[in-house]
């Protein structure tokens, strides 16, 4: 944050496309949640959203990205719309040369994701992905704990993400949303990468029967450049509550993070045994998604803020958006053709 001449600390004005679960979060948490944003101005499609956001947020309400982008206060936008309509609000806020937030995925295939990204760097703007768990202070402890050396070099790498149920029936609609292997686990290929320190070069991936096109459970299979191996799975029928688990396992070591119930990092060191520090959870259903990732969604958009007005480039940044991508890819391709898929370059 950069004082003023007045000595006020200068607040971001924020602009939010798209009201949805995750718009609605983001356009809270700017208006009234970090101390380095200001909520300026929300759109979306279904102009009621609008207008009952920006009563509720005290801000103004727009019924398009260009309109929004008409307004000189918002200096950056965050795109919150349905994964498939990705596109069109992030050329028009690349156009504008306004600094961008987009949640992942950035499109809603390879091919667009990589012609994005390439506008992207074109243009020079700020821009940030929504991979939320990279501020999460679990994963961000078990990052730390990777890079010092602790567990050895990591060999294998476990993501589970359950939910309790499916997703509302618009993103169950494959022109809108992108299955599980985009919707769910790409957070999950995001942090193998982070975790594992180095990209995945072969991917074998499977999902249930899906009669209505919508697969309840997927898994991927991972080889990374190096021999290391990794397992992703998720599901949306976890009737018990929000599962989300990873393990990186070291040839000396072994970090656990999450458990049913808890919030936990387990670490267990060769010559140090096991320490697991917990926070048990009330009793009952696990929380869902905004409970359990409620501060790393407030950290990664104050994050986002803090490095436009500092002039950083924010982070994770295009090239995580595309590396994670070309792993959910390789698993749409493997799923299909029943055969392993080796990913491209990642750069």
């Amino acid at each position: 944050m950069r004082p003023t001449s007045g000595g006020r600390t200068e607040k971001l004005g924020i602009g939010v496309a798209g009201l949805g679960r995750l718009g609605r979060l983001h356009a809270e948490h700017a208006a009234r949640g970090l101390d380095n944003t200001r909520l300026v101005a929300v759109c979306d499609a279904l102009g009621e959203l609008a207008a009952a956001a920006a009563r509720d947020l005290a801000c103004r309400a727009y019924g398009s990205v260009e309109a929004l982008l008409e307004d000189r206060e918002v200096e950056a936008v965050v795109v919150a719309t349905p994964s498939a309509l990705h596109a069109r609000p992030v050329l028009a806020i690349v156009s504008a040369r306004r600094p961008l937030f987009c949640e992942k995925p950035l499109g809603a295939s390879l091919a667009e994701t990589l012609a994005l990204a390439r506008a992207i760097k074109e243009s020079g703007v700020p821009f940030q992905v929504g991979f939320n768990r990279r501020y999460d202070s679990a994963f961000r402890r078990a990052e730390a704990i990777v890079r010092s050396g602790d567990i050895g070099r990591p060999v294998y790498f476990s993501g589970i993400s359950r939910d309790p149920f499916p997703p509302p029936v618009w993103a169950r609609d494959p022109a809108r949303g992108g299955g599980l292997f985009v919707d769910m686990l790409l957070h999950d290929f995001d942090m193998a990468r982070l975790l594992m320190d180095v990209e995945v070069e072969q991917v074998v991936a499977d999902e249930s029967p899906a009669p209505d096109g919508f697969a309840l459970d997927a898994v991927a299979q991972l080889r990374f450049q190096g021999g290391a191996l990794g397992q992703c799975h998720a599901s949306v029928h976890a009737g018990y509550g929000y599962d989300i688990r990873t393990e990186v396992f070291g040839e000396s070591g072994t970090i656990l993070i999450g458990g049913l119930n808890r919030d936990e990092l387990a670490v267990g060191a060769q010559g140090k045994g096991v320490s697991r520090p917990s926070t048990y959870l009330p009793e009952g259903d696990l929380p869902h998604f905004f409970v359990r990732f409620g501060n790393s969604y407030r950290s990664e958009l104050r994050a986002f803020a803090s490095s436009v007005l500092e002039g950083r480039p924010p982070e994770p940044g295009l090239d995580d958006a595309v590396a994670a991508f070309r792993v959910a890819d390789g698993a749409l391709r493997s799923a299909a053709s029943g055969e392993a898929v080796r990913l491209g370059p990642s750069a």
